[in-house]
């Protein structure tokens, strides 16, 4: 689990201002998540914070957080439809930058061949 209130926006920042990724923030992205995945040691969250400080993305996070705020007040937590299935934010979200990163090849092999 998470605790800081801005991380978990990462995803939705990728998907919904997919501009402030190029590829190579991608790759960057990839490779600091990449120790992280399997066994994240306990200052995973802080070497995630300072890649986005680094990118830029941190106040683009925290406004984020501020947009959605009123809206995940009023939703229920619910229970995952597997609880025994462990989530790992770092491995979910390494998942999603790799299928973003292929998006963009995929969008790039398309205009060459126009």
């Amino acid at each position: 689990m998470i605790s800081d209130s801005f991380l978990p926006n990462l995803p939705i920042l990728l998907e919904t201002k997919p501009e402030l990724f190029s590829p190579a923030v991608l790759q960057d992205l990839l490779q600091t998540l990449a120790p992280l995945e399997n066994n994240p040691p306990d200052n995973a969250e802080q070497i995630l914070r300072e890649w986005c400080k680094s990118q830029g993305l941190r106040d683009e996070l925290r406004n984020l957080s501020e947009n959605y705020k009123p809206e995940l007040n009023k939703v229920k937590p619910s229970e995952p439809k597997d609880a025994k299935r462990p989530t790992n934010f770092f491995q979910e979200l390494s998942q999603q930058v790799q299928d973003k990163l292929e998006q963009l090849e995929q969008q790039n092999q398309n205009k060459n061949k126009q």
